[in-house]
């Protein structure tokens, strides 16, 4: 032990402690993330875009977006309006590999997407100091459109609503059936805007029907397709939602007008859904709509591929494609991240505290 007679000794020991410890080497974080899409590079808005690469550091991958309109920091590619510096989680499996399908059609906020450049990073979670990117470059389409409701029954109102991208006057709305003979033709005004809405009523028997949609001015047309079900298939009067009227930026149109009215449920196949997560209490969002908060049981939820998103302060948003089947319920339960609010210290942050510690003591050791 030191004493009182050899301060310097002391003094001294305690100086080479320091040095030592700073002088050892600082063990790195070895690997790489890497960071690939599929295709040219360019998507039409409402695409969906497939990446996929390698993380060597850990097993989870965050993706995050940003561009115009977006913040800096990035967002999470399914939640364009979430929080700044937040992204969505990718399992990486045990070679180290990943994938990542982002389906911009349902990306909440994907209306504030233009048709511009966009930079999607992924990093380790553990690490997030080591990330990759790569740029994709998103346009709109020469125009959109929705159909509502879809599936349909006798007599549903069905409004037909969008937007033109170029200079039209009008849209030309046809509806054919399997064989594909015309059964109506429909002509709808463009706003100034480029907006147009036009509704109809359903006089079609059952049967799955073709709506292609165009106008002279424009070299594409789009095609969607509109299902009308017998409504004696459709479950009781009790399971109806009602449908909100569209709301559009211009208001000069001209034509047939949109009414809400109460609609049968779309589909006469259903199944349960029931979320929990580790902390429980989070928000729950199904296709992009707030259905609760977890622990939540949601029924005759339409059977197939939905987009369920788990969002709680501080965690990063779990973001995941989930099969209803009717058989059986299906459950799930993922366990949040917490979010990462700073990176891990350098070697040089480390080294530079040490130096300024053994500085101390030599101060002290001269007075």
């Amino acid at each position: 032990m030191c004493s009182r007679k050899f301060p310097e000794l002391c003094s001294g020991l305690f100086l080479l402690i320091i040095l030592t410890v700073c002088i050892m080497p600082v063990q790195a974080q070895t690997g790489s993330v890497s960071i690939a899409y599929r295709g040219n590079g360019g998507y039409n808005v409402g695409d969906s875009v497939i990446f996929d690469g390698r993380n060597t550091v850990g097993n989870m991958t965050v993706i995050t977006v940003t561009g115009p309109g977006l913040p800096a920091a990035g967002v999470p590619p399914y939640n364009l309006t979430g929080t700044a510096g937040t992204g969505n989680i990718v399992v990486t499996d045990s070679s180290g590999t990943w994938s990542y399908v982002w389906d911009s059609s349902r990306a909440v906020g994907a209306d504030i997407l233009y048709t511009a450049g966009y930079r999607f990073t992924v990093y380790d979670l553990s690490n997030p100091q080591i990330k990759a990117t790569a740029s994709i470059f998103l346009r709109q389409p020469e125009f959109y459109a929705t159909i509502t409701p879809n599936p349909a029954v006798l007599n549903d109102y069905i409004q037909v609503t969008g937007k033109v991208e170029s200079a039209a006057d009008t849209i030309e709305i046809d509806v054919m059936d399997a064989s594909g003979n015309k059964v109506h033709t429909f002509a709808s005004p463009v706003s100034a805007g480029g907006y147009f809405q036009y509704g109809f009523h359903v006089d079609m028997p059952p049967g799955v029907y073709t709506v292609s949609i165009s106008s002279p001015s424009l070299s594409n047309s789009l095609t969607e397709t509109l299902t009308i079900v017998a409504s004696n298939i459709n479950l009781t009067s009790s399971e109806t939602v009602s449908t909100a009227p569209v709301s559009l930026p211009e208001t000069t149109m001209t034509g047939t007008p949109a009414v809400p009215q109460a609609t049968p449920a779309p589909s006469p196949n259903s199944g349960t859904l029931v979320i929990s997560s580790v902390p429980a209490g989070a928000s729950v969002y199904l296709d992009s709509a707030l259905v609760g908060t977890s622990p939540v049981t949601l029924n005759g939820v339409t059977t197939g591929t939905h987009l369920v998103e788990i969002k709680s302060p501080g965690y990063l948003t779990v973001s995941m494609d989930v099969v209803v089947s009717e058989n059986s319920p299906t459950e799930i339960s993922p366990e949040m991240v917490k979010a990462p609010f700073g990176l891990p210290l350098s070697p040089l942050v480390a080294i530079g505290g040490c130096l300024g510690a053994a500085a101390l003591v030599i101060a002290a050791r001269k007075k």
